[in-house]
């Protein structure tokens, strides 16, 4: 039973979420909603379905999904308010175990209206990310071990219990940089991924493996190098630039609106998405480990696809 309302719960947050991001004027792809969400890419499409379903309008652009508002909603009426009930059963369900509630129905119909309390979704969530930088800061602070329970994991797309010992957050708090203790390496955990941590009163016993942190481009780090020279439109430079700042030293233009992004990148995932987002406006004119990669993720696109639509049929 608990792990069933644990499993109702993560859809709720999910849901949130989703529409949180959504609000962006930049939109996001798929992958990276999948990525975030910790979910796959078909589930981020039945949640599309069931926004559209609430009264959203979920359209997609270049690749990039994004919620487009509904002008003709009269803003001013009360339907587009939060009772102080539904307030502090959303405060509840971020900060401590969700229980089935009837006020859930309520809140998904009128999370839809822009209101005096749009903000505040996007402060429920910062609000539970906030607890884990506080707790992890207080462990980094005394050198205690934390638990990252429930932390769900892209790669082997699994969730377990990772015991790490904590050394530095990312620039933007969205990640810990830690030790895992079972495997005795240096990893980025992605504080979106945490269910619930715990910090130990064990003190670090394994300090002589800290490694110092490296922020690397497109969010990824690495000791692999691989060349990349990309030819950008105005758009995708102009997207470049605002989602990754870090990588405006390594662009330059020339005539024409034309642009070019030529570093090596530590790890090819980040970019990768970065380009397939961008269908038609981007370029690889040079790297050939990058080109393999998106061969790849199209090759693993076109059999999504069309499982999608045998699903379908």
């Amino acid at each position: 039973m608990g792990k069933t309302k644990s499993v109702e719960q993560q859809k709720i947050l999910r849901v949130f979420k989703l529409i949180n991001l959504l609000r962006s004027n930049i939109g996001k792809s798929a992958n990276s909603l999948a990525e975030i969400l910790g979910t796959d890419r078909r589930t981020v499409y039945r949640y599309f379905q069931l926004l559209r379903e609430l009264g959203f309008q979920v359209e997609r652009e270049y690749g990039k999904f994004k919620i487009t508002d509904r002008v003709e909603y009269d803003k001013t009426t009360f339907y587009g308010t939060f009772s102080d009930d539904e307030a502090t059963y959303l405060v509840d369900l971020m900060n401590k175990s969700g229980k089935k509630n009837l006020l859930k129905e309520s809140i998904l119909e009128k999370v839809q209206v822009r209101s005096a309390f749009q903000q505040s979704v996007s402060q429920l969530f910062n609000a539970k990310l906030g607890r884990f930088v506080d707790e992890i800061s207080h462990a980094i602070k005394n050198k205690y071990q934390v638990v990252l329970k429930d932390y769900y994991s892209l790669s082997s797309d699994s969730v377990s219990d990772r015991l790490v010992e904590p050394v530095v957050f990312s620039n933007n708090y969205e990640s810990v940089y830690a030790l895992e203790v079972a495997s005795k390496e240096m990893k980025m955990f992605k504080l979106e991924r945490i269910s619930e941590l715990k910090v130990t009163t064990k003190r670090h016993l394994y300090e002589t493996l800290h490694e110092p942190l490296e922020q690397g481009l497109f969010g990824f780090t690495g000791k692999d190098q691989f060349e990349v020279k990309l030819r950008l439109s105005k758009k995708a430079y102009q997207l470049l630039i605002e989602e990754h700042p870090d990588a405006k030293p390594y662009t330059y233009s020339v005539a024409n609106n034309t642009y070019y992004f030529e570093r090596e990148v530590p790890e090819l995932p980040g970019i990768g998405r970065f380009v397939l987002g961008l269908p038609g406006e981007i370029l690889v004119e040079k790297g050939q480990e990058l080109k393999a990669y998106l061969e790849q993720q199209m090759k693993k696109a076109e059999n999504m696809f069309s499982a999608f639509e045998q699903d379908k049929v």
